[in-house]
């Protein structure tokens, strides 16, 4: 599911591929189908997946919905059901922080993209400033959405944010299943998080300690993501969004 800013922001990016109006699409968790609708004038092949029918995502439906192949059923927390190497772009938009774990599904997307595929996945930014700073007043970060608590049966944790996604483990468990060209993208940011701009010294100094100790395993790896914990995308962009590569 996205909202307006999402949904724009990784448009935009889907619209910046070589090659896009020939691509096939597969938006996971695509919800009301909004996202699908605005790509699919543009490409040559859209397709969704839903995971229960009655989720509250579809109160509002697209009419693509009704015109496309939309996979229903499709638990993401299981293998997937469709062939290797046979999408040119894999979307998922707020979906990882609703996922118990994030290394199976990614092991999956890597597997059904075409080589040079590309993936693009947004979810709460917990590195933004503003969600920083309210880290060290609360000791929670900002997930913009549903909060686990104790009266959530165990069957609707799905419906939950309660999987954060750190952006130094995911930096890791892209590479590790095959990804490499890996950048950030910018959805849309709050005048909060700009006025906290003053603390960027503090943040190049904690980007600097988080990565030293990688350098000894990866020094690339670790000149990579130290560019990405200072990036502005990262301090500002309500979503952290990710555009990776299959080579």
């Amino acid at each position: 599911m996205s909202d307006d800013a999402i949904r724009n922001a990784v448009a935009k990016t889907a619209f910046s591929f070589s090659g896009f109006s020939a691509f096939r699409v597969l938006d996971l968790s695509c919800g009301d189908g909004k996202l699908l609708e605005v790509l699919a004038p543009n490409c040559e092949s859209v397709e969704g997946t839903h995971f229960c029918d009655n989720d509250y995502i579809t109160k509002d439906p697209s009419p693509i919905l009704d015109k496309i192949t939309l996979h229903t059923n499709v638990d993401l927390t299981q293998a997937l059901a469709l062939d290797s190497d046979s999408y040119d772009l894999v979307i998922a938009t707020e979906v990882l922080e609703h996922l118990p774990a994030h290394t199976p599904l990614l092991k999956e997307i890597s597997r059904i993209l075409k080589p040079g595929g590309q993936f693009i996945f947004t979810t709460p930014n917990v590195h933004r400033l503003s969600s920083r700073f309210k880290f060290l007043c609360s000791g929670t970060f900002y997930l913009n959405g549903a909060r686990l608590g104790w009266d959530t049966p165990a069957n609707e944790l799905y419906a939950t944010h309660h999987n954060p996604v750190y952006l130094p483990i995911i930096h890791s468990l892209l590479y590790q299943q095959g990804f490499r060209k890996f950048d950030l993208g910018l959805t849309h940011y709050r005048i909060s998080s700009a006025l906290l701009l003053p603390l960027y010294p503090i943040v190049l100094l904690g980007a600097w300690l988080e990565t030293r100790h990688i350098k000894k395993k990866s020094k690339t790896g670790a000149s990579d993501l130290f560019k990405k914990l200072i990036s502005p995308k990262l301090l500002l962009s309500e979503q952290l969004m990710v555009v990776a590569q299959k080579p």
